[in-house]
């Protein structure tokens, strides 16, 4: 264990060094597409699971072979989820791709506040209304270019299987360009694995230091957002979250740890 964690974190860094140094030498050479990125934060999110050891007991499928791929959304998409663990971030990149509306802080995180930045992670100040505001106009504009966007309505990491109340901003973005909700559950085999209430080196440090991390995600079916109010919208995928959760439960509720 004592080697485990340097080791990882090593490996860690270097893959995001390797990564953000290619995908920058080739912005220099010429313009980078939204899906050639998108292919490299896939990629980046994939790698860094493997390292950590990530074990994912998946219920349902991400959506088409052509998202999946890489290739732009066919209709605008919004992927909402529970947040236990910083590793949820690395499972929505690496299962949607696209970009993240995140708080402001992860842009200063170690390893991965660097590589949110560049794969273009819209930060917002939940406590700063224009922030919020600005936020949803350049969700807008992503979803127009076929970016997924997947958001973690609770706002914050939380302990436990109890989905908390979904903060209804970002459903504005997708209400009014009339796409699609995909529900998303998590569940963590160890309670190891939450961000809690800690400095988030703490947390990355027992990410590291872990054997492997067990996590179950269950992904439900699209919720049609075109016509539905924004609040209602908000509470159906809250509601819909909660139960996939549960589904996520029980798929590592029957692995061995």
């Amino acid at each position: 264990m004592k080697i485990r964690a340097p080791l990882r974190a090593a490996a860690a860094g270097g893959l995001s060094g390797v990564m953000l140094a290619a995908l920058t030498i080739e912005e220099r050479l010429h313009q980078v597409t939204d899906e050639r990125r998108n292919r490299y934060v896939r990629q980046w999110a994939r790698s860094l699971l493997g390292i950590l050891r990530v074990d994912i007991r998946m219920e349902g499928a991400p959506g088409d072979r052509n998202r999946a791929s890489g290739a732009p959304a066919v209709v605008p998409q919004l992927v909402v989820a529970n947040h236990r663990s910083t590793i949820d971030i690395l499972l929505m990149l690496h299962l949607f791709g696209g970009q993240l509306l995140a708080r402001g802080d992860m842009a200063k995180w170690p390893a991965l506040g660097v590589m949110a930045r560049r794969a273009g992670t819209l930060f917002v100040d939940r406590s700063d209304p224009t922030s919020g505001a600005s936020a949803v106009q350049r969700m807008r504009e992503r979803m127009r270019r076929g970016i997924s966007i997947g958001v973690f309505p609770e706002g914050t990491t939380f302990a436990g299987d109890e989905v908390r109340e979904f903060q209804a901003g970002a459903f504005v973005a997708i209400a009014r360009e009339k796409g699609i909700v995909v529900p998303v559950g998590i569940a963590y085999q160890r309670a190891d694995a939450i961000y809690a209430d800690e400095p988030i080196a703490d947390h990355l440090k027992r990410i590291t230091r872990a054997r492997s991390t067990c996590v179950g995600v269950a992904i439900g079916e699209p919720i049609p957002a075109a016509g539905a109010g924004v609040a209602k919208l908000a509470s159906n995928a809250h509601d819909e979250v909660q139960r996939l959760v549960y589904s996520a439960r029980s798929l590592v509720d029957h692995t061995p740890p």
